[in-house]
């Protein structure tokens, strides 16, 4: 069936041109919870694919400006799976850290540095930035995956959405408050985490600053934030 809400070609180019500084917008957002090795201009590409799938499915009865950002980050967060960023490998590492950061903990008496925890595992300060970032927005994925029912909708599309659907009100007025009461359980340093890396949307160098701990550290309470997140929220 023809869309209702089909632009001709000259409106589509002229959008997809107005809403191309959002897409790197995003992108960059996202760029800055990811390690060196991601290309942020491969992430306004795919971010770009994102837009204009959107305003080829155009509906006016959307929020469209809402359902654009939702599409990008979609978009995004599809090539960054692919990179495996939830694979063996990234939790094998994760479980190395948070050992090297017990047994350091109790050996100096405080909370070690990024550096200590380097060389404890044998590698460079470096390479652990590198993995902790990718084990951090692993679990932005993570999250994003609590929602997706059978019409593969993340949890922020859902929140995000503001349809005239009474079924669609019903279904995100629940979530927001299953959101809501599942953060309020959280202990006040994860609710700090989770409000500067989502809210914020903070990079984990500028939160372990503000925290005065290591980035493993605030990686850790992230994923630990996180897990109860997914705990409280499973439907």
């Amino acid at each position: 069936m023809k869309n209702p809400y089909a632009l001709g070609e000259k409106e589509r180019e002229e959008l997809i041109l107005k809403y191309l500084p959002l897409v790197k917008s995003i992108a960059f957002t996202i760029k800055r919870h990811l390690p060196d090795s991601v290309d942020v201009r491969d992430l306004i590409g795919y971010g770009i694919i994102g837009l204009i799938n959107a305003i080829d499915k155009l509906n006016r009865d959307k929020n469209f400006e809402s359902y654009l950002k939702i599409r990008i980050r979609g978009a995004i967060y599809d090539y960054l799976r692919s990179l495996d960023f939830g694979s063996r490998n990234v939790r094998e590492k994760e479980k190395r850290i948070k050992k090297a950061l017990e047994e350091l903990s109790k050996k100096l008496g405080r909370e070690p540095t990024d550096e200590e925890i380097a060389q404890h595992l044998g590698e460079d300060a470096e390479q652990l930035r590198r993995d902790i970032y990718r084990i951090s927005f692993s679990y932005i994925l993570n999250l994003d995956e609590v929602f997706n029912g059978e019409e593969g909708r993340g949890y922020e599309e859902v929140l995000g959405s503001r349809g005239e659907g009474v079924e669609e009100r019903v279904i995100r007025k629940d979530l927001e408050e299953k959101l809501k009461e599942a953060v309020n359980s959280l202990s006040e340093r994860e609710r700090l985490v989770i409000q500067l890396i989502f809210y914020e949307e903070l990079p984990l160098k500028d939160v372990a600053e503000i925290l005065g701990c290591s980035i493993s550290r605030v990686s850790q309470i992230k994923g630990e934030a996180i897990r109860k997140l997914r705990d409280k929220l499973k439907l």
